[in-house]
């Protein structure tokens, strides 16, 4: 029984605990129950998918990306994997973001966003008991609760993020973040515009810049949650003003 390298993903809805305070009966709290539940089994699905895909399609270089564990708990997910060596973990951060990239783009917003993490470090999981323990579990969280802010996923500096990669990016306070639409983009489109995939990236883009309207007007005399949605709505807008599409914009 020892800690072991781990490459960790630390998700949390926002804005959880103030949905949950506003139902007022059981029916209403079901209901989200069922809305959460949904949710985190799309998400792993997503990513296991994109993993055991990677691992029967590179079967001679062992990869074994789906190694990858899920660990749900209320409004929290945690995805992690052991990595022996540092191209290993390259290749499990990577297809990581790759299975996520296209869960955030993919799934029914409405009132629902994401925050969190994406790091390295120690963890020890007991399958039996479902026990997690590590400091890898209190750095990830940490990076979530007090880095993330804004509805975005932080990519540590110890992944040796990089510029030159599709789906990362920096906030003026030079923090890396998961930029998630434009490698989303290169994966379901492959940048073309034209044909099925592309219209269907577009009608995921207008869902989501439909959702953060409509949280801007919500959050409108609350400061506090409205500065994240703020952002969120710079992040969609600053995409679809670089990529042309601009009757997708978020209105402000």
């Amino acid at each position: 029984m020892e800690v072991k390298n781990h490459v960790i993903l630390f998700l949390d809805i926002l804005g959880y605990k103030n949905l949950i305070q506003n139902c007022d009966n059981r029916n209403i709290e079901n209901s989200y129950l069922h809305k959460i539940h949904d949710l985190m089994a799309n998400l792993s699905i997503y990513i296991e998918k994109r993993n055991a895909d990677v691992d029967e399609k590179n079967g001679k270089y062992n990869l074994r990306i789906s190694r990858f564990k899920s660990l749900i708990f209320s409004d929290n997910i945690l995805f992690f994997a052991p990595y022996e060596n540092e191209t290993d973990m390259h290749n499990l951060y990577m297809n990581l973001l790759y299975g996520l990239s296209e869960f955030l783009v993919q799934y029914t917003k409405e009132d629902i966003f994401f925050r969190g993490a994406i790091t390295k470090g120690n963890l020890y999981y007991d399958d039996t008991l479902h026990f997690i323990f590590g400091s890898g579990l209190v750095k990830a969280y940490e990076l979530e609760s007090e880095m993330a802010i804004y509805p975005r996923v932080i990519i540590d500096d110890s992944l040796n993020p990089s510029p030159i990669l599709v789906g990362l990016a920096q906030d003026k306070e030079q923090k890396w973040y998961f930029d998630y639409l434009s490698l989303g983009y290169n994966l379901i489109c492959d940048c073309r515009k034209d044909g099925e995939y592309f219209e269907y990236f577009l009608a995921c883009l207008k869902e989501q810049g439909n959702a953060i309207s409509n949280a801007l007007k919500k959050y409108h005399d609350n400061k506090r949650i409205l500065i994240k949605y703020q952002w969120l709505a710079d992040y969609h807008n600053n995409f679809c003003t670089k990529q042309g599409f601009t009757e997708m914009l978020a209105k402000l």
